[in-house]
């Protein structure tokens, strides 16, 4: 390995840990059908105006979806446990979302 390919490996290295992989999570809600709901501000994948949401069931089993607001409720939609709605005052900020000032408004 020469030393040109040394460094390369290194930057590609460096570069992958600074990356966000997983969206930033801003709010979060525990519930009693399901342990933890989690709000990002991600886009991949959902549709215009939703953002991307993770929900931990109690069982241990994850699933990833997609959330919007609507008036006083959350709106999530999962493709294997369909649509759920949760009242936004079961929301806290997380510490990223305090940083951010982000709000569900």
């Amino acid at each position: 390995m020469t030393i040109s390919s040394a460094v390369a490996a290194l930057f590609g290295c460096i570069s992958v840990l600074g990356c966000d992989v997983q969206p930033s999570v801003l709010f979060v809600a525990n519930g009693t059908l399901f342990q933890m709901l989690q709000l990002t501000d991600a886009q991949d994948g959902c549709p215009a105006a939703s953002r991307v949401c993770y929900l931990t069931l109690w069982d241990g089993s994850a699933s990833r979806g997609c959330w919007v607001r609507e008036h006083s409720h959350i709106r999530v939609r999962f493709a294997d446990l369909g649509e759920k709605l949760i009242p936004v005052n079961e929301f806290q900020r997380t510490m990223v979302g305090e940083y951010r000032n982000s709000s569900l408004d």
